[in-house]
């Protein structure tokens, strides 16, 4: 047996994803996959398109065979903390060879190197990167400068893509926690990151959200006239259909069938704006909330149309918009800041939550039970009555912060379906479950 792991979001699984999974498993020879997945919040400060367990049934049709969930106190950070908490989880298994990730960059050492520049000689450019932010450069251009000088090197531009940022710093985090798990870049095929167009079979996921961004209303506006609802959800996925698998299609396809929309950054617009009014006077207390933000924000949330129009008003070079998005979402759903300080500390995560596996997956999970000391947490109701639940006050913290960050997300996520709540709490309905080969 030889486990692979990748981190991800699948917001959606696209043929992006499916194409790093078979040429790991090809290049790597890998017989077992587990895959560290966010889950209703994303690292982007926002709420994922399709639920987590839809994107880890996704997952698993598309060639995993294991998916955990990343602690949400860690999924909706900085590319830091976002991967801190995805190697902590893969790392808490004690089982992995191997982890895999895509990167702009092909050439796995210069990222390596920087990765090691920043643990090793943290000081020394921690330094030089104050000396130009004082000059006012912004923290990307700051932190390329800084780069340069240290490393003795003229381009550093792969330091401006989003998937070697991510890369740097898990290559960063396994250097810090002494990890044995071996690192394996494969270059992105296709398309950037961010990328709105589209190379072949190949889309972004930001490309593909935007495209379903306007599903409910036009399934709302014109499906009574439509006598044939599937074969009408067929006509509104044309356009992205050939980007996907058929088996994340389908999946998209049925929640829309069941009157379970895509979700995107607005959809909480009021929450977040109630959610700052009442706590106007401590706002402070959150996770990420500094140097005055706040009172920009209070001011911003009273007179704005949406989200988009506060984020676009309070970007700067000194706030990025993802940074006033992570803010925001960090407000929302109370994460404190003085729990966070002690939970960004940790060098082991105490739980592994399951979302999903498949037949492999249930092998992969006997080699964890032998080889960790982790809970592995396929039921909420039975975690809580675990003695690591209650005899752990970072676990205890940080399991309530995900079940109570999922609720939330599934009060506006089955808005249209409130007699799917009837049932129960999504996370203590829907278990960490097995699902078939597809």
């Amino acid at each position: 047996m030889k486990i692979g792991s990748i981190i991800a979001e699948y917001n959606p699984f696209h043929n992006g994803h499916k194409y790093q999974i078979e040429q790991y498993k090809k290049e790597k020879k890998i017989s077992h996959l587990v895959v560290a997945m966010s889950g209703n919040f994303v690292q982007r400060g926002a709420p994922a398109i399709f639920d987590k367990f839809s994107r880890a049934e996704m997952a698993i049709a598309g060639g995993a065979d294991l998916v955990i969930e990343i602690p949400t106190c860690f999924a909706t950070q900085t590319a830091e903390l976002y991967a801190r908490g995805a190697i902590l989880s893969l790392d808490a298994l004690g089982c992995l060879d191997s982890i895999c990730f895509g990167a702009e960059e092909k050439n796995i050492k210069r990222l390596k190197e920087v990765a090691e520049v920043l643990v090793y000689r943290k000081e020394e450019y921690e330094n030089i990167l104050t000396e130009f932010i004082l000059e006012k450069k912004t923290f990307p251009i700051a932190r390329e400068k800084a780069i340069k000088k240290i490393l003795g090197i003229e381009n550093c531009d792969f330091l401006s893509m989003s998937n070697n940022i991510l890369a740097i710093e898990y290559l960063k985090e396994l250097l810090r926690i002494n990890s044995n798990i071996e690192a394996f870049s494969i270059q992105r095929k296709g398309v950037l990151h961010n990328s709105v167009n589209s190379v072949a079979s190949f889309k972004s996921a930001t490309a593909i959200r935007k495209e379903l961004s306007n599903v409910e209303e036009n399934f709302d506006k014109l499906k009574k006239t439509s006598e044939n609802k599937a074969e009408f959800i067929d006509d509104m996925l044309i356009d992205i259909k050939k980007y996907l698998p058929i088996s994340s299609k389908d999946i998209i396809k049925e929640n829309i069938l069941n009157g379970i929309y895509p979700m995107d950054l607005e959809v909480f617009f009021d929450e977040i704006c109630y959610s700052i009014l009442r706590e106007e006077d401590s706002l402070e207390k959150y996770f990420e909330v500094k140097e005055g933000i706040e009172n920009s924000i209070r001011k911003k949330i009273t007179r704005s149309y949406n989200l988009e129009e506060i984020i676009g008003e309070l970007t700067s070079p000194r706030y990025t918009s993802s940074k006033i998005r992570r803010t925001l979402f960090n407000i929302f759903l109370a994460l404190l800041k003085d729990d966070m300080e002690k939970i960004r500390e940790l060098r082991k995560i105490p739980y592994i939550r399951v979302l999903a596996f498949n037949k492999r997956g249930t092998e992969i999970l006997k080699e964890v039970k032998n080889k960790s000391n982790a809970l592995i947490a396929k039921s909420p109701a039975k975690t809580r009555k675990s003695c690591e639940y209650k005899n752990n006050i970072i676990f205890k913290k940080m399991f309530d912060f995900d079940i109570r960050s999922s609720n939330i997300y599934y009060q506006k996520y089955y808005r249209n379906r409130r007699d799917i709540l009837k049932k129960g709490e999504p996370d203590f309905i829907r278990l960490g479950y097995m699902l078939e080969d597809k």
